[in-house]
């Protein structure tokens, strides 16, 4: 007689799988000290006998839940949904969880609410997009005992871990790129701190060119819109010729007010996004010049940071950055132009530097 579906017990996975009890119970709870051919022979015994996993008792007996939050700025952003998708790929490997979260851009009473609420939760880390990298609240959840790193951004202080690009890199060669090809009033779009805007302007200021700032409140279509309205409502002498966007979603807003004002991207407008996601390649209405970064390798290289740190084998922090290149397409490209990098890119697109 088969065992009754919902009942089964570690005994029975044992025994169907040929494994001792010890080896299911670290398939559960320590799927890194099992051999992948083991771990596939248990999960398929439990398939077969009905075993379901009590979690919450399992994360009373081990003192971890196997889940990682992971909170982002907006989760409707395609990058973030790649970095998502990345990290949720690698944490089922491992035999966890994501718990996914957003704040927004700029919304610091949100993100309290939500670091309060999450202090209180049994995490065994945390991977975040903070609006303040340095957030009294990271400390308390670090000093609870559940491990952090910051997404997307350089944590210039050391005091805990960071998963990004090099966003500073990635300033430069937009700028660069559209000084080569004759620019010489640029414009960024987004927000005045970000490292990208500060790579751009240093490149221009360099070349004696001029970058003016057009301001967004956040990160999506509709910032791009408005800073799309502005810029064409400037006098056309003194207009901006190109404009390096803070992602691929302010560049599609940008793109789409130029074409509706009837300027010709990019004979009269130059645009340049970051990101490189979808909305580049196939959802814009001119194919976007775009810096990429390896969204889905960054989501995965924040979760082996926390799966590290709760097996003890890293220093307290570890900085990975990844090295950015420019995908060159039609909105930033007078006349023929070669779809691709501008310079050959990293083979596995893994981190150029990784530091404690």
């Amino acid at each position: 007689m088969g065992t009754t579906v919902g009942r089964a017990t570690i005994r029975d996975v044992a025994r169907v799988a040929g494994v001792s009890d010890g080896t299911v119970s670290n398939t559960l709870n320590r799927p890194h000290l099992v051999t992948p051919e083991t771990r596939d022979r248990v999960r398929q015994a439990m398939a077969t006998v009905g075993y379901v996993p009590n979690a919450a008792a399992r994360a009373l007996r081990v003192g971890r839940t196997r889940t990682i939050g992971l909170v982002v700025l907006d989760v409707g952003n395609p990058f973030f949904a790649e970095v998502a998708a990345g990290a949720e790929q690698t944490a089922i490997e491992a035999g966890a969880d994501i718990a996914l979260f957003h704040t927004g851009l700029g919304e610091h009473t949100r993100e309290q609410r939500l670091l309060h609420r999450l202090a209180e939760r049994r995490l065994d880390g945390l991977i975040i997009t903070p609006n303040d990298v340095d957030h009294p609240l990271l400390d308390t959840i670090e000093q609870g005992g559940t491990p952090v790193v910051v997404l997307a951004r350089e944590v210039r202080s050391g005091r805990r871990s960071a998963v990004r690009s090099d966003d500073f890199l990635g300033g430069v060669l937009a700028a660069r790129h559209l000084l080569d090809n004759g620019h010489r009033r640029l414009a960024f779009a987004g927000w005045r701190h970000d490292e990208r805007y500060q790579g751009a302007t240093r490149t221009a200021a360099e070349a004696g060119a001029t970058l003016s700032w057009l301001g967004t409140s956040g990160a999506g279509l509709a910032d791009g819109l408005a800073a799309g309205r502005h810029l064409t409502g400037l006098d056309p002498h003194q207009r901006p010729t190109a404009v390096f966007c803070a992602n691929d979603l302010i560049a599609a807003g940008v793109i789409q007010v130029a074409t509706l004002s009837g300027l010709r991207i990019p004979d009269d407008l130059a645009v340049v996004g970051f990101d490189d996601t979808d909305i580049a390649s196939a959802a814009s209405a001119v194919e976007l010049t775009s810096v990429r970064q390896p969204a889905a390798d960054i989501g995965a290289a924040a979760v082996r940071v926390i799966l590290d740190d709760t097996a003890g084998h890293r220093c307290p922090a570890t900085d990975v950055v990844f090295e950015p290149y420019l995908m060159v397409r039609e909105s930033s490209v007078l006349g023929e132009w070669s779809r691709g990098p501008v310079a050959d890119a990293p083979g596995s697109e893994g981190p150029i530097a990784v530091s404690a």
